[in-house]
């Protein structure tokens, strides 16, 4: 005959405690500037899974596109041009379209996009550490 036990659980651990996931790059929100000088800054605070402001330096790769699928890289140009704000860091890993972003110990980090001709729309995405990309709204230039 089978036996029946009842279970009482009071309490339930998920996953691995010794990983603060409050200190991992989940997502990110963007700020975007306005046009001054041919130039415009994006300003972006990495996330965690909680959606609440990094309190460590993390990194994130990320690339330029055209479109707001993230899609379509936008080409090298000679009248394009990206660098490092005044947060965090910016490493080109090749010519002004695809970046190894390093954030300040706030999550903090600053791309400044230059355009010197025409009219151009740009989205910035960062690749998150578990491959979604998250992409910044349009940074036009008029």
């Amino acid at each position: 005959m089978a036996r029946h036990e009842d279970l009482h659980v009071t309490k339930l651990r998920v996953g691995n405690p010794a990983i603060d996931t409050s200190k991992n790059v989940h997502g990110a929100t963007f700020s975007i500037g306005a046009e001054g000088s041919n130039a415009i800054t994006v300003s972006i605070q990495l996330t965690n899974a909680r959606g609440k402001d990094l309190s460590i330096r993390n990194a994130v790769h990320a690339y330029l596109s055209s479109d707001a699928n993230g899609d379509s890289l936008e080409p090298v140009s000679a009248t394009l041009s990206v660098a490092g704000g005044t947060d965090g860091v910016l490493i080109e890993l090749s010519t002004d379209n695809c970046f190894l972003l390093v954030s300040e110990a706030d999550g903090d980090i600053d791309v400044v996009i230059t355009e010197t001709v025409g009219v151009n729309t740009f989205y910035l995405n960062l690749v998150m550490p578990d491959g979604r990309i998250v992409t910044s709204g349009a940074i036009t230039f008029a």
